[in-house]
Parts: C-alpha cells; sequence; structure tokens
C-alpha cells in the first residue's frame, strides 16, 4: 500500500504522515486509508480556516469562518475517534487509574485571562 496514497497535497501529505507515526506501528489497516486520507485533508482545511479567520476583518466574514471551522473542527474529532487518535485510544487503562494519580499539565481553564493569554 502507497503511504500516502497519491493524489493528496504536499500539505496533506505531511499531515498524513504525521498521523501515522503518531501512533504504533501496525495501528492503521489498509480499510483505514479513507479516514487517514479524510483526517489529512480535514487538518490541513481547519489550519486554512484558522488562518483566513486571524485575518478576517469584518464581522460577516468571521461569522462564515467561525461556522466553517465549527465544521470542519467537528469533522477532525469524529475522525480522529474513528481512527482511534485520542487519549483513550492511546491508553485504555486511563479511565481505571485513580482520581488524583494524574498531575495536571497546566494551569486549569478557568485561572487563564483570555485577553492576556496566560494564567492569573
Amino acid at each position: 500500500m502507497a503511504w500516502p496514497p497519491p493524489g493528496l497535497s504536499a500539505a496533506e501529505r505531511v499531515a498524513f504522515g504525521a498521523t501515522v507515526r503518531s501512533v504504533k506501528p501496525g495501528h492503521f489497516a489498509r480499510e483505514d486509508l479513507p479516514l487517514l486520507t479524510a483526517y489529512a485533508a480535514a487538518q490541513v482545511q481547519e489550519r486554512s480556516i484558522a488562518d483566513e479567520l486571524a485575518k478576517a476583518e469584518t464581522a460577516t466574514a468571521k461569522d462564515k469562518l467561525w461556522m466553517a471551522h465549527g465544521r470542519v473542527s467537528g469533522s477532525l474529532t469524529k475522525l480522529a475517534r474513528a481512527l482511534r487518535l485520542g487519549a483513550m485510544a492511546r491508553d485504555p487503562t486511563r479511565s481505571r487509574r485513580r482520581p488524583g494519580t494524574v498531575e495536571a499539565s497546566g494551569a486549569s481553564p478557568w485561572e487563564w485571562d483570555g485577553a492576556e493569554g496566560k494564567p492569573n
């Protein structure tokens, strides 16, 4: 099987390769190829929309871009779950750990100042 498949853009090939390398060998089967291809395309679309959103100047343009971003983000989430790319897929015993045994990776969301982008 060709990895990545022909027909992907350069950015999609990079996203495809990064996704395949993010999991253990043997994680994906041949029948996962269409989902992997769609996931790579959705990653590129999400980044493109986010870049356009950062440059948008009118409220109308931003509203349309936010709607498109939401749809693509939802697709990414569904595809990631189908491909078992999340933390729970990598470590199925994660939900069985005792409470308090996992340290937080940073400040809690409610401790962040949205305007400054750093903890209060």
